[in-house]
């Protein structure tokens, strides 16, 4: 039985634990303690990922989280009030996505517990999913048994299933402009952060169109307010859930950055690299309709939809291993409002439990 207070508690141990995507150890170390006591043989990477297995009947299962939080945010203290969880307001909470981990170590203790039926049964908890699904690329997915889950990353109602996540290029755009003494000879340089921002101006960004997004998050450049500064990096990103539109996005940015250096005589370089590549599940494919009809079975109402963003989905996909997102409840993630219910995330734990048993 889904134990609400031990759950809590659990989420609470976790939120306590800072690990900002690259700084997992002592997370790492800590969710590998707690799923060896609960039976499971544990085996870790090198970057600190972690897979564990209980076996069972048929075919192996699989449920994922990530471990990491955004952001550089450390020292979190949470808040719990009319039956939510926030932070204090200073930081995130980090319910993305250690809400979803404390989702899968509730449900395996209460199947322990309870002796329930299960599957083979495997769980991954990555490291550094926050940045570009990094630990998810890194893990050796041919040592995986499952072909199916369960990934538990999405919110904000419960009830919701994400089928379809976009592809993602990651962007790193160079300006060259000429340095020069800013009062006493400006025409003599180039301004890389004016040809920066020209090209940035006139970059088509924020939402493209319903699945097609654009953004550039970093600028850096120049070294004095007395010099005309001769080079600016910066570093963005594009998505859609359709490979033509993605491509034409990256163009017009990379053609704007172009136009940008050419008017005043610089020099443009662009780096692309995906970071992950879309997946679409039909609402009939297994992983879905058992999700749908175990919501049913507990009287929650299912909502199939398309994510804006990738998940460790995305990795497992491109090998073969086909995962419905599953929604925790976690709330305006990647911000100081972060919160999350209580209930919804008790709903999921039942409703994991609820999958698992009658898969």
């Amino acid at each position: 039985m889904i134990d609400e207070a031990r759950l809590v508690r659990t989420f609470l141990d976790l939120v306590a634990i800072d690990s900002p995507s690259g700084h997992e150890a002592a997370i790492s170390r800590e969710l590998a303690d707690r799923l060896q006591q609960l039976g499971g043989v544990v085996e870790a990477d090198e970057h600190g990922n972690l897979v564990a297995r209980w076996p069972g009947e048929g075919e192996w299962l699989l449920l994922s989280a990530h471990m990491d939080t955004a952001g550089a945010d450390t020292g979190i203290t949470p808040v719990i009030g009319d039956g939510i969880i926030r932070s204090d307001g200073r930081t995130i909470l980090g319910s993305d996505d250690k809400s979803g981990v404390a989702v899968i170590l509730e449900t395996v203790e209460s199947l322990h517990e309870d002796g329930l039926r299960r599957p083979a049964l495997e769980v991954a908890i990555t490291v550094s999913e926050e940045v570009g699904l990094r630990g998810a690329r890194l893990l050796d997915k041919a040592q995986l048994r499952s072909r199916r889950g369960y990934v538990l990353d999405a919110g904000p109602a419960l009830g919701m299933i994400v089928t379809s996540a976009p592809s993602q290029d990651s962007l790193q755009f160079t300006v060259r402009g000429r340095k020069a003494h800013a009062g006493s000879e400006p025409e003599k340089g180039i301004n890389a952060i004016r040809v920066a921002a020209e090209a940035i101006a006139a970059m088509p960004l924020g939402r493209i169109d319903f699945e097609t997004t654009a953004n550039i998050g970093v600028i850096e450049g120049g070294e004095a307010t007395n010099i005309v500064p001769d080079e600016v990096r910066m570093r963005g990103e594009a998505r859609s859930r359709d490979e033509g539109k993605l491509a034409a996005q990256i163009a017009a940015m990379v053609a704007a950055l172009q136009e940008a250096a050419d008017r005043h005589g610089g020099r443009a370089e662009a780096k692309i690299k995906r970071s992950y590549s879309s997946y679409r599940l039909e609402d009939d494919h297994p992983v879905v309709a058992h999700a749908v009809a175990a919501m049913e079975r507990l009287g929650i109402e299912p909502e199939i939809r398309a994510s804006g963003g990738g998940t460790d989905a995305n990795i497992l996909a491109e090998h073969g291993i086909f995962c419905a997102v599953l929604s925790t409840g976690q709330t305006d993630v990647h911000t100081t409002n972060e919160h999350i219910a209580i209930a919804d995330m008790v709903g999921c734990a039942k409703l994991v439990q609820e999958i698992v048993v009658t898969a």
